[in-house]
């Protein structure tokens, strides 16, 4: 079985360590829209977006 508060955890760790070591300037395009033509976010929002969904998935058990 998964431990929810663990998994929270280390991604909210992940997300710190990206914001202190450069995570903004990692930027990436978002594959849902196409035909844009520079990046539009960077790793820090794609981490805190898999945060926020994970966090839905486990409000709806």
């Amino acid at each position: 079985m998964i431990n929810k508060d663990e998994l929270i955890y280390k991604l909210e760790a992940v997300i710190e360590y990206l914001k202190n070591n450069g995570g903004y300037d990692y930027e990436l395009y978002n594959r849902l829209c196409p035909g844009m033509g520079e990046p539009d976010s960077n790793i820090v929002e794609y981490a805190e977006d898999v945060l926020y969904m994970i966090n839905l998935l486990i409000d709806n058990k």
